[in-house]
């Protein structure tokens, strides 16, 4: 069976070329017809290492390009040239040729969970590989948004994005944002991210933003990532210490935070509780995904033992 690369429900004959429902188009991009995206993976990487040159990359490891979204007449093209430079497209890497489907599958898992999510798709490439597309939100139009990650607000350099904790993130939104609001959602993100395996939520990948132009609130999540799966030689458990370890986590540890955060204890458990209880919607969502079946088998095992630890 066949499934829309942004909303991974089946999709019809018709629909089968472009691999998109004809609303999830218009959705993600506001045209008629699918964008076309007229490069390969070599040429974006080609793309990629010359926008870093210009500065019109986004910073990180992994090979991420800003594009302009063209429109004519309805029809769309996704381009290194002109502005805004409203989405960014995550290209496959040769070492870990899923990073694409796995980050799509994540997102679709944390909504699932209902934590909030930047908007993101799958896009198939003219060599055939797909890539991972995201809108960006610092930004509306050529308007720039107000956003900080965690490194900034901690005062903290680049290279220290992983010294520090996870106690320490919830001190960073108690002092800039909504404390009680984004301090749960914080909490639940965390908890999300121990039971999807991403041991890279480091203080990058976290950030506060102003969309109305005034208030700080805690972002969307994005970059979600199973890593311990990607990286299975990296044992950790979380890039940032929680209660002075990064392995072993229990629910204790995360009671423990949810307490130092202010957070009601019937909130705690209730949101344990839905993480436990989406296990079987989410393995279904995982044999639903475009990883292979090896890599769904093994999602599905790291998500039930990590589960089996909460429960």
């Amino acid at each position: 069976m066949t499934r829309c690369l942004y909303c991974n429900k089946p999709i019809s004959r018709d629909e089968h070329n472009f691999q998109w429902h004809p609303a999830c188009v218009k959705k993600f991009f506001g045209t008629t017809s699918l964008p076309t995206l007229a490069l390969d993976e070599s040429r974006l990487l080609h793309s990629a290492a010359t926008s870093i040159e210009q500065g019109h990359a986004v910073p990180g490891v992994q090979k991420k390009l800003a594009l302009h979204l063209l429109k004519t007449r309805g029809k769309g093209q996704l381009t290194v040239i002109g502005r805004p430079l409203g989405y960014i497209v995550k290209l496959p890497v040769k070492e870990y040729p899923l990073l694409p489907e796995y980050e799509h599958l994540t997102m679709q898992l944390a909504s699932l969970a209902k934590i909030s999510t930047v908007e993101h798709a799958l896009y198939r490439l003219e060599d055939g590989t797909l890539a991972y597309l995201t809108k960006r939100i610092d930004r509306v139009g050529e308007t720039k948004i107000a956003m900080e990650d965690f490194c900034q607000l901690g005062g903290r350099l680049t290279e220290d994005k992983y010294r520090s904790s996870c106690e320490q993130l919830g001190k960073i939104v108690k002092r800039h944002s909504r404390r009680l609001l984004d301090a749960v959602a914080l909490w639940h993100l965390l908890l999300f991210c121990f039971v999807t395996g991403n041991s890279d939520m480091h203080l990058k990948n976290f950030s506060l933003y102003a969309p109305d132009g005034d208030e700080y609130i805690l972002t969307p999540a994005y970059h979600l990532l199973p890593t311990n799966l990607i990286l299975p030689e990296d044992r950790e458990e979380s890039a940032l210490t929680l209660r002075g370890k990064k392995n072993r986590l229990k629910k204790e540890d995360f009671v423990c935070l949810a307490q130092q955060y202010g957070i009601h204890s019937k909130t705690v458990e209730r949101l344990i509780a839905r993480i436990v209880g989406l296990q079987k919607t989410f393995f279904e969502a995982i044999e639903q995904s475009f990883l292979p079946k090896e890599a769904q088998k093994a999602y599905k095992a790291l998500i039930a033992e990590r589960i089996g630890r909460l429960s």
